[in-house]
C-alpha cells in the first residue's frame, strides 16, 4: 500500500535527518511515489511525522498491552515484556533514534509524543513495575528511574546499532542471536 512505504520510508529519513533536516521530497524518493501523494495521504510534513510516529507506537502498545494482560505469574510477565521490547527495537531501530532526537528537546513535538504515547505508556509499564518492586522481582528503585534504566538497558545497543558494528561486528539488529542474548542480559540485569 503507497500510504505504508511513505510511512516506512518517513521513518528512515526522520531517523537519519530528524524532523528538521528531512524533505518530503527524500521522502518520496526513498518510498518509490510522487511528491504529491505525501501531501495527497498526510497533508503535511508534520501530520506524516506523527502519523508514522502513531504507526510505530500502535505496534509498541499492542505488544506492551498484551504481555501486561496476559496469563502469567508476575516474573514472566515482567520477562516477557522485556524480550518483546528488546525484540521490537531490534526490528525498529530507527524508530528508537527518532524517539531519542525528539524526546531530548523541549519542543511541540515532544510533548506530543510525551502526551500521546508516553504517559500511558508510562502508567501501564510502572503499573507492572510497582506490583514487580512489591514482589521483590526487580530493584527496589522509584519508578520514575526504573523506567529509564529499563529504556536505556534495551534500546541503546539498538539505536547505536552502527557503533556496535564498528566496534564488534556484529549489528545487533540483524543477529538474532545477539538480539536474544540481549534481551537475556537484560533479563538478568534487573529480574532477581
Amino acid at each position: 500500500m503507497t500510504s505504508e512505504k511513505i510511512l516506512d520510508a518517513a521513518l528512515d529519513v526522520f531517523s537519519e535527518h530528524g524532523f528538521d533536516g528531512a524533505t518530503t521530497r527524500e521522502i518520496a524518493a526513498r518510498a518509490g511515489v510522487n511528491l504529491g501523494l505525501i501531501k495527497y495521504y498526510f497533508g503535511t510534513k508534520e501530520k506524516l511525522w506523527r502519523a508514522m510516529v502513531d504507526r510505530v507506537h500502535a505496534s509498541l502498545n499492542a505488544r506492551v498491552q498484551e504481555m501486561a494482560a496476559a496469563e502469567l505469574d508476575d516474573r514472566a510477565r515482567v520477562e516477557q515484556m522485556i524480550r518483546e521490547v528488546v525484540r521490537f527495537c531490534a526490528k525498529t531501530p530507527a524508530f528508537i533514534r527518532v524517539m531519542n532526537d525528539e524526546c531530548k528537546r523541549r519542543g511541540p513535538r515532544m510533548r506530543w509524543i510525551v502526551d500521546r504515547h508516553g504517559k500511558p505508556m508510562f502508567a501501564m509499564l510502572q503499573a507492572v513495575l510497582d506490583q514487580a518492586r512489591k514482589r521483590k522481582l526487580v530493584p527496589d528503585v522509584e519508578p520514575l528511574h526504573l523506567y529509564y534504566m529499563f529504556i536505556g538497558a534495551i534500546g541503546m545497543i539498538f539505536s547505536q546499532a552502527p557503533e556496535c558494528k564498528r566496534l564488534t561486528g556484529v549489528d545487533p539488529t540483524k543477529d538474532n542471536a545477539t538480539i536474544e542474548a540481549h534481551a537475556n542480559a537484560v533479563i538478568a540485569l534487573f529480574l532477581r
